[in-house]
């Protein structure tokens, strides 16, 4: 799914109409109103990828706490944000994860990381278009490409 402009409505009508839906991918900021309403109307997702996005560190926090069922966690090309305590309206990026996310995440089977933002490709593209990654700029289809192997298209 690309970036979601109603989550509650749709991840309510996925609860409703789809029983057996257990893995997601979402290719855009992520937020914590997003978590929650994840966490609120999916709680049963095994497989969330978040891969090349921007996410919000207290959010992936409450992902990690909140779907207890969940065994794989892609977050590779992303990068985590923080609001600032001096400066509530203004965003830092975080460039490596702390203790408190690795160890909410050892729990999984699989949690994916990729964090190079020196060398990686993917993660500087992320991070210069502002955790929503335009597709349209890069080489055809690479919207497709997962670290998850269900979710590669």
């Amino acid at each position: 799914m690309p970036s979601i402009a109603n989550p509650p409505y749709l991840f309510t009508e996925i609860a409703n109409n789809c029983n057996n839906f257990k893995e997601l991918k979402i290719m855009g900021p992520f937020e914590i109103f997003f978590a929650d309403t994840l966490i609120s109307c999916l709680p049963n997702l095994k497989t969330l990828s978040l891969r090349c996005s921007s996410i919000n560190r207290e959010a992936l926090i409450k992902i990690l706490d909140g779907l207890k069922d969940l065994e794989v966690l892609n977050i590779s090309h992303s990068y985590l944000v923080e609001l600032s305590g001096w400066q509530p309206q203004k965003k830092v990026i975080v460039r490596e994860l702390d203790e408190v996310i690795l160890e909410k995440a050892s729990r999984l089977k699989r949690f994916l990381t990729c964090m190079e933002h020196e060398t990686c490709v993917m993660c500087q593209r992320t991070e210069n278009d502002e955790g929503i990654v335009r597709w349209y700029k890069y080489e055809e289809g690479e919207w497709k490409v997962d670290e998850v192997s269900s979710l590669h298209l």
